[in-house]
C-alpha cells in the first residue's frame, strides 16, 4: 500500500494501543517471508516476490517521507535501510535491482546449522542458546558494570571478560564514548587487541551475551 501514512501499534489481542510510527522513523525493518502462503502451498519463489514487493513499497514511502521532511529541515536523518529474508537463493540476483542493502537467507542459515550439528553434535548446545528465543540475548551495557573507574580505568578487554564470565555473561565486544556505533564496527564484535589495557570512560559500553 503506497498510500500508508503510519503505522498503529496493537497489543496482544489485537487491541490498538494509541500509538503510532511512520516508516521513516524505524531503527531497523525485517520484512519476513509470507508463512501463511507457504503453508498453503506457495513456492518459495513466490514468497521471495511477495517479500521485494513489500520492500519496494516500504522504500518507496521511506523515500517519499524523507523528500517531504527534508525541505522543512535539511537536518533530517536518512531513514534505516529495509532488510528482507530470502528463501530461495536464484533471488539474490534480483536484490540489486531493487536496492536491497541486506537480504537474509533463512533457509541457508538453517542448513548450516544442520550442517554444524552433524558434524559436531555438542555445538548444538551453543547454537540453541544463540538462535532460540529461550537462549542468550543480545545486551549493551555500561562499562560501570564491569569497573569501577574511580579505583581502576585501565583494562583489557580479557578483564571485561572475565568480569563478564563472573556475572554469567559473554562479552564478545565494546563500543567506545567518543564513537558511533557504525565507526565503531570493528570494535563491537571480536575486537582486536584484547591483552592490550585502554583507558575506559564512563560512557563506554560492553557487549555481551546473557540470559537477564
Amino acid at each position: 500500500r503506497r498510500d500508508l501514512t503510519s503505522v498503529r501499534a496493537v497489543d496482544d489481542s489485537g487491541v490498538a494501543t494509541g500509538q503510532t510510527i511512520t516508516l521513516d522513523q524505524f531503527d531497523s525493518i525485517l520484512i519476513l517471508a509470507d508463512a501463511v502462503a507457504i503453508d498453503n502451498g506457495a513456492n518459495m519463489m513466490s514468497c521471495d516476490s511477495r517479500s521485494l514487493s513489500s520492500l519496494l513499497i516500504i522504500q518507496d514511502i521511506q523515500k517519499k517521507l524523507y523528500e517531504s521532511l527534508r525541505e522543512k529541515d535539511p537536518s533530517t536523518h536518512v531513514p534505516c535501510s529495509p532488510i528482507s529474508e530470502i528463501l530461495d537463493s536464484r533471488t539474490k540476483s534480483l536484490l540489486s535491482v531493487a536496492n536491497c542493502k541486506g537480504y537474509i537467507m533463512s533457509n541457508q542459515i538453517i542448513s548450516s546449522v544442520i550442517a554444524q550439528v552433524s558434524e559436531e553434535k555438542d555445538i548444538n548446545a551453543v547454537l540453541l542458546e544463540i538462535l532460540t528465543a529461550e537462549g542468550s540475548e543480545t545486551y549493551i551495557r555500561s562499562i560501570s558494570r564491569y569497573a569501577d573507574l574511580e579505583n581502576e580505568n585501565e583494562l583489557s578487554f580479557w578483564d571485561i571478560s572475565l568480569r563478564a564470565r563472573q556475572l554469567n555473561e559473554v562479552a564478545i565486544g565494546y563500543k567506545p564514548e567518543e564513537l558511533e556505533f557504525k565507526q565503531a564496527a570493528q570494535y563491537i564484535i571480536n575486537p582486536p587487541e584484547k591483552s592490550v589495557k585502554r583507558k575506559w570512560s564512563p560512557g563506554d559500553m560492553v557487549v555481551t551475551f546473557s540470559e537477564d
